[in-house]
C-alpha cells in the first residue's frame, strides 16, 4: 500500500510541474463551462420550459455535468501510450507494481486533484452569477447518484485502458483517443442532456456505455428519473463493467505477450 501512496504523491507533483499549462487547462475548463451555461441561459430568457427542463433544472444539469467531466472524464491512464512506445512498460515486469493498480492510483490522484479545483471554481461562479439551481439533499436520490458516478468512473477507466493498450500493436494511439473523447463528450451528455434527442436515437444511446459517464448520474441528481429507468440504467452499467473488465484483462495479457524490449 505504501508504494501506491508514493505513486499518488508523485502524480500530484507531476501535475504541478508545468504550471502555465496547468493554468491554461483550468482556464479552458472554466470557459467551456461558461459557454454551455450561457447558451442554455439565453435559451430560457424567452420561455420557462424547454424539452421538459426548467431554468433551474437545466442549469443544475450543466453544473453537475461539469462535475462529471472533472471527476469521470479526467484520467492519467493515457500516459500508458508513451510508456509502451518508449519501452518503459517493462518496469511492470521487473518491479513489484501491479499494472492495473498503478494506473488506477494515478487516476484517483488526478480525479481528486480535479475535484478540489472544480469546487473552488464553481463556488466562485455561483457566488458571482447566482444561478437558480437545485440543491439536492434527499438521500434516496444522492445514494444512487454516487453509485452511478462510481460506475461511470469504472467504465471510463476501462475504456481508456483498452484504447491505450492498442499502443502495443499500432504506432499512434492518440488518434483513436481523440475521437473517443469527442464521442464521450457529446454522446455522454456533457454538452446537453441527451434525452432531448429523438426517442429512437436516445433509446439506442442508452444501450451504449456513453450516457452513464455524465447524463445518467446528472439526471439522477435532478431526481427526475422513474424507478424502472433507474433499475434499467444500473443493469446496463453492471453489464458494461463486466464486459469491459473482461476485455481489459484479455487485452493486457495479449499486449504483454506481443511486447518485446531490448537494451539495458
Amino acid at each position: 500500500m505504501k508504494k501506491y501512496w508514493e505513486v499518488f504523491k508523485i502524480t500530484w507533483q507531476q501535475l504541478l510541474i508545468y504550471r502555465v499549462n496547468f493554468a491554461l487547462w483550468r482556464l479552458r475548463t472554466i470557459l467551456q463551462l461558461l459557454l454551455v451555461y450561457f447558451i442554455w441561459w439565453s435559451v430560457f430568457q424567452s420561455q420557462d420550459k424547454v424539452f421538459g427542463y426548467t431554468t433551474a433544472s437545466i442549469l443544475t444539469y450543466v453544473l453537475v455535468a461539469a462535475l462529471m467531466r472533472a471527476v469521470v472524464l479526467s484520467t492519467r491512464v493515457t500516459d500508458m501510450i508513451d510508456s509502451i512506445n518508449s519501452g518503459n512498460i517493462v518496469n511492470f515486469l521487473i518491479k513489484p507494481l501491479g499494472f492495473i493498480r498503478y494506473y488506477l492510483t494515478r487516476d484517483i490522484a488526478d480525479k481528486l486533484f480535479n475535484i478540489g479545483f472544480y469546487i473552488a471554481e464553481v463556488s466562485l461562479l455561483i457566488l458571482l452569477l447566482k444561478p437558480p439551481i437545485i440543491i439536492q439533499t434527499k438521500l434516496p436520490v444522492l445514494i444512487p447518484f454516487f453509485i452511478a458516478t462510481l460506475g461511470g468512473l469504472v467504465i471510463y477507466f476501462c475504456i481508456n485502458f483498452i484504447v491505450s493498450l492498442t499502443a502495443f500493436w499500432v504506432e499512434n494511439s492518440w488518434g483513436p483517443l481523440f475521437l473517443m473523447s469527442v464521442f464521450l463528450e457529446s454522446l455522454g451528455g456533457g454538452l446537453f442532456p441527451i434525452d432531448i434527442l429523438p426517442k429512437p436515437l436516445f433509446d439506442i444511446l442508452m444501450l451504449t456505455p456513453f450516457p452513464y459517464l455524465i447524463y445518467f448520474p446528472a439526471k439522477l441528481y435532478l431526481g427526475s428519473m422513474s424507478y424502472s429507468e433507474i433499475i434499467s440504467g444500473f443493469s446496463i452499467i453492471f453489464i458494461w463493467i463486466t464486459v469491459l473488465v473482461a476485455l481489459m484483462r484479455v487485452s493486457i495479457n495479449a499486449g504483454f505477450r506481443h511486447f518485446s524490449a531490448v537494451g539495458n
